[in-house]
């Protein structure tokens, strides 16, 4: 497991599967085929349902063990979709395991409360990238994939500091206007997240 350096930011463990799950639900990022070789080849007993954001068939599909469910979506909004309509049909007992990026985990995380999911029933596997979701702390808005850091808001222009506190709520890291007191006073752009 990562130790994060602020007592904030999420902590992601290495991809596992939950024994005392009696049911389990995937949402994971198919370009990550190492997480998808790992979990295959130990698949839990017990309903099984992927959904794979990718293109095409995927690379958890062939994995599968018979009677596992696969959804193969080409975008996150549709991903989130199937996963909403995974959830609405699970059972007391079951377990989500999120697999990707972090803007990926915690827009999933926002669908697993919504069904009554808690920090026990979720694993999470950050993957791939360390881009983050940025909350604009000023008009609101999201970015998502930052990299650099400072960022110009998409929302309302001004540019932010990206702080290394993270809400679990609003699934971002918070950013701040890095020339409040100095306007024009800005730093270089650093790739700070690749």
């Amino acid at each position: 497991m990562s130790t994060p350096s602020i007592a904030s930011q999420p902590v992601y463990a290495p991809p596992a599967w939950d024994a005392s799950g009696r049911c389990h639900v995937v949402l994971a990022d198919g370009r990550d085929a190492a997480a998808a070789q790992a979990l295959c080849a130990a698949a839990p007993a017990g309903p099984l349902a992927v959904v794979e954001l990718c293109e095409g068939a995927g690379s958890w599909r062939p994995l599968l063990p018979p009677g596992a469910r696969h959804t193969a979506a080409g975008t996150l909004a549709t991903a989130l979709a199937a996963l909403e309509a995974e959830l609405a049909r699970a059972r007391m007992g079951t377990r989500l395991y999120l697999l990707g990026s972090e803007d990926l985990i915690w827009q999933a995380w926002q669908v697993a409360t919504r069904h009554g999911l808690g920090d026990a029933e979720v694993r999470r596997h950050c993957v791939l990238t360390a881009a983050r979701p940025v909350y604009c702390v000023h008009c609101g808005h999201v970015l998502r994939g930052v990299h650099t850091n400072p960022v110009a808001c998409t929302g309302c222009g001004r540019h932010l500091f990206v702080r290394d506190h993270f809400s679990r709520r609003l699934g971002a890291y918070m950013g701040v206007q890095i020339d409040a007191e100095a306007p024009g006073s800005l730093p270089e752009p650093v790739q700070a997240y690749p």
